[in-house]
């Protein structure tokens, strides 16, 4: 079994790739997995209910809006939803916010302490993480590293590859030899 940051090494130099060799069109959301952050995972292990709580809501809120939209027509159809959570400290606001973005919605601030509090916003391209934060906790599994390290320790370790000598030489996938970059 690949290690979380094996796989997080091996999916950001699938990016370099892709990005090196010109690909524009791959969906990079499906090759790249939820990157959380320590203090999340942190989070996590201090107040795991209100983490559950937190994505219960934001998954909550992905699937009425995308239910409510599925059963309207174009005319009718909603382009955002808001939710106001309960006034919070610095720590859950902030929890609030990376979660958020990890459900791909945008998140703000309002009022001012005590009485501080996060408004998500659900829009049509909000959806669920393909693996939640409470799951990995499940799993024992402490999550991917940041996108910043996993940038840090590839640019360090593995070299990017050099794209005018790359073309002469083979390259070899499986069974399938390739002579030059015309021939794929």
């Amino acid at each position: 079994m690949v290690s979380c940051v094996e796989q997080c090494k091996i999916e950001e130099r699938n990016l370099r790739l892709a990005d090196g060799l010109g690909l524009k069109n791959v969906p990079v959301d499906s090759m790249v997995t939820i990157m959380y952050s320590e203090f999340l995972k942190d989070m996590l292990k201090i107040n795991k209910n209100f983490i559950m709580e937190i994505e219960d809501t934001l998954s909550d809120l992905v699937n009425k809006y995308k239910t409510r939209n599925n059963s309207l027509d174009n005319l009718n159809k909603v382009k955002f939803m808001y939710h106001d959570f309960k006034p919070m400290n610095k720590d859950k606001r902030r929890a609030v916010h990376e979660l958020a973005e990890a459900f791909k919605m945008t998140s703000q601030s309002f009022d001012a302490e005590p009485n501080r509090n996060v408004q998500v916003k659900v829009a049509y391209n909000s959806e669920e993480p393909s693996l939640k934060l409470s799951q990995l906790g499940k799993r024992g599994v402490g999550g991917c590293i940041s996108k910043q390290k996993a940038s840090q320790s590839a640019n360090v370790n593995v070299p990017l590859p050099n794209l005018q000598t790359l073309e002469a030489n083979s390259i070899q996938r499986d069974d399938i030899v390739f002579d030059s970059w015309e021939d794929i």
